[in-house]
């Protein structure tokens, strides 16, 4: 039982080190991972 104890703490500890890891990249990152930003439609000519 110690060990499979001991096992899934370090399992959550590396689940929350890349949660962590993912949040702050896609926080502060640059450009933003969504495309959307990119896609502008053209603006319709005068009459």
């Amino acid at each position: 039982m110690k060990k499979k104890e001991t096992l899934e703490k370090k399992v959550l500890n590396v689940v929350e080190k890349i949660a962590r890891k993912e949040i702050t990249e896609n926080l502060y990152s640059w450009p933003p991972h969504c495309m959307g930003i990119y896609h502008q439609p053209k603006r319709p000519k005068r009459k």
